[in-house]
């Protein structure tokens, strides 16, 4: 259901814009009524190919930080899903490491300058 309400709303947005434009006349909700039709049809596609796709390493990457944050800074493979983690660290824990933000710890990765490393 939720997967309805981006299209629906572009399409209900488009469909008024159109409808006013016309100056509420009969040709006008006719015209509204097949353009935003359309419109939900390509938007429902559109965002379905992308939710197909899934997330992006770096994205996983932010998720496993921020879910080793939450934990307490450390995030090992029992803790997060191993698809977040990988044998070397990703871009975003490369970028953290040289202000001394994040760092490995044996077989996990820590991202709080206290727990050494």
């Amino acid at each position: 259901m939720r997967q309805h309400f981006l299209p629906f709303g572009g399409a209900l947005a488009f469909f008024l814009l159109v409808y006013a434009t016309s100056r509420f006349a009969l040709w006008g909700l006719l015209l509204a009524a097949l353009l935003s039709y359309s419109l939900y049809l390509g938007l429902f596609r559109w965002q379905g190919r992308l939710l197909a796709q899934g997330l992006s390493r770096a994205a996983l990457e932010r998720l496993a930080m921020r879910e080793a944050w939450r934990r307490g800074a450390y995030c090992a493979r029992r803790i997060c899903s191993p698809s977040f983690l990988r044998p070397r660290p990703g871009p975003f824990w490369r970028a953290w490491r040289p202000g001394g933000y994040a760092g490995r710890r044996g077989r996990a990765f820590a991202s709080e300058p206290s727990r050494g490393w």
